[in-house]
């Protein structure tokens, strides 16, 4: 049985919007036409974004979504199965709020750090900031790769930290281990078939993006592929020509 896991924004949505009728539409086709698998959302968002992005209709047909990097797992039948808990030290969100005050990117905005369960989301341009300032701040962080000079930083100072980038304008920051990896793990250990096979779907699927270690964790196993995607029309493309 193959085991499809889907990433969430800049995978089957643009960042932080909703899915595209027209490609909700393509995605039910190819949901409803394909026998012997399962599909799951893994997903560094929590669950309400998530609610709010893809329609009931997608979500009702998929077998469950791992949220805030699979550190919580809400499955359709049984709803919450587990939900991890953590407690940042205070040392790294003073630092985060130094990166905040610090940064050159001259529209720096509100909520710069949200705690999710099990992780925390951090962004300097912030939460709040609208789908134009967005892109802005994505274009600027691939000049000045802010996000990825913080990344390194932060590695150096807490080893014990899973910090990788995210979405469009984040970084998630987790306990080591606490990362996407945890939901293809948790399909192992309680699959029926044990010789399912993943097929895994991200647009960070590089070193140092939020969706590498799920790809190094099928890697490893050898058990499934993965494919780097550069938004939804790639995704449904693949989708519909080899599944």
């Amino acid at each position: 049985m193959k085991i499809f896991l889907f990433d969430v924004d800049g995978t089957l949505t643009p960042a932080r919007k909703s899915m595209e009728s027209s490609h909700a539409w393509d995605f039910l086709d190819w949901i409803s036409g394909v026998e012997e698998k399962r599909v799951y959302i893994v997903s560094g968002s929590d669950r309400r974004k998530i609610l709010e992005q893809l329609p009931s209709s997608i979500l009702s047909r998929c077998s469950g979504a791992f949220c805030c990097m699979a550190n919580q797992f809400w499955d359709n039948e049984k709803g919450l199965v587990y939900s991890n808990e953590w407690n940042p030290p205070k040392s790294l969100i003073s630092q985060l709020n130094d990166y905040v005050l610090n940064s050159e990117y001259e529209k720096v905005g509100s909520g710069n750090i949200e705690s999710r369960p099990g992780m925390i989301n951090f962004s300097t341009v912030g939460r709040a900031a609208t789908a134009e300032e967005r892109l802005e701040y994505n274009l600027w962080d691939r000049q000045s790769l802010e996000r990825e000079s913080i990344c390194v930083e932060l590695k150096t100072r807490y080893p014990d930290l899973d910090i990788s980038i995210g979405g469009q304008i984040s970084i998630d920051i987790n306990p080591k281990g606490n990362n996407k990896s945890q939901c293809t793990k948790w399909i192992r250990q309680n699959a029926k078939d044990p010789d399912s096979e993943f097929v895994f779907f991200g647009d960070k699927c590089h070193k140092g993006g939020n969706d590498y270690d799920i790809v190094e964790d099928i890697n490893k196993n050898r058990d499934g592929v993965f494919f780097s995607v550069d938004g939804p029309e790639e995704t449904l493309s693949i989708l519909t020509s080899e599944y």
